[in-house]
């Protein structure tokens, strides 16, 4: 189990690496849904994600030997960015296996930072694939997406500021991929806040975290269709899920319609642009998903990694 204590001590190592992101409020939505409602705004953390969190804690943990091995990572953008973006900081190599329908300019920008991009196979179990051969064959050190204590406890940070700026928080909302994310915010503002209701959102053609959490067990899909890329995991992380039903109050899902519409509101009504699965969380709000009002909430804007290209086709 990953600790507040552990999630404190990450908060330190990112202490003036990572940037301590803003909380967004929009007047217009507090009127549309009837609560007082804040958003993370992760899409302005170093990289445009919050993975930059987990990867720099992670690869900043590893000794002088590990360091010397290099880094290995799978990850559809956000997280290749990240690591190759925290490995760049750290004076440590960096490869990265990315799907070879990922978005361009996610893949720019991860050659960008300085790591070595290896393409896969477009569905998911291809890029655990060839990252194990990868690892076997050069000694890597792998830095998991979610599945690890590191990148945990780093994510958790986001959790933790939110809670250390608004204690008063009712609702904390946040998209759910593989589990990294909610499960270290749900650990750091249970902690702050015992009684915060934490929600995980999905959409409705990736909702293998919404199954898992009715089934008390972890469901794995066959395929996940979604404009969301961040939340393409096919099913979450084992050391996720455990934290997930201890300190999780209820997982929900919003269509990939929604999302488009609440992309298209931050754009015009907070002039902020946000990634699909960075909407997901505010998508849940804007359609009163949790037939709730008079509430204090914070959404999680996870990024804001867009395609230009794909940004016009969805709008």
């Amino acid at each position: 189990m990953v600790t507040f204590d552990e999630i404190q001590q990450a908060s330190r190592t990112l202490d003036g690496v990572a940037h301590r992101t803003p909380l967004l409020h929009s007047s217009t939505f507090n009127r549309l849904t009837g609560s007082e409602v804040w958003f993370k705004a992760e899409n302005f953390q170093r990289i445009g994600a919050f993975k930059f969190r987990g990867a720099y804690n992670k690869i900043s943990s590893l000794n002088a030997a590990e360091k010397r091995r290099g880094v290995i990572a799978h990850s559809s953008g956000n997280h290749a960015q990240g690591v190759a973006l925290a490995s760049k900081l750290l004076g440590v190599r960096a490869v990265v296996v990315m799907p070879e329908d990922s978005v361009l300019s996610k893949v720019e920008a991860t050659r960008t930072y300085g790591a070595e991009v290896v393409f896969c196979g477009k569905e998911f179990d291809d890029r655990a694939r060839l990252t194990a051969e990868l690892q076997a064959r050069y000694g890597y050190v792998l830095v998991h997406p979610y599945d690890d204590p590191k990148v945990i406890a780093g994510q958790g940070t986001v959790g933790l500021e939110i809670l250390q700026e608004l204690p008063n928080l009712e609702y904390l909302l946040v998209p759910v991929g593989g589990g990294g994310l909610i499960a270290g915010s749900s650990i750091a503002a249970k902690r702050l806040k015992p009684t915060v209701k934490v929600i995980g959102v999905e959409t409705e053609h990736a909702n293998d975290a919404y199954q898992s959490f009715r089934a008390g067990k972890i469901i794995r899909i066959d395929r996940a269709d979604t404009i969301a890329d961040g939340i393409r995991p096919l099913s979450l992380g084992s050391l996720n899920f455990e934290i997930i039903r201890q300190f999780v109050d209820d997982i929900i899902t919003v269509s990939d319609d929604d999302v488009i519409a609440m992309m298209q509101f931050f754009l015009e009504r907070t002039k902020t642009l946000v990634e699909p699965t960075g909407a997901v969380a505010a998508a849940a709000l804007s359609k009163n998903k949790l037939s709730i009002s008079g509430k204090t909430m914070c959404a999680v804007i996870s990024g804001g990694n867009v395609d230009m290209r794909g940004l016009k086709a969805l709008l």
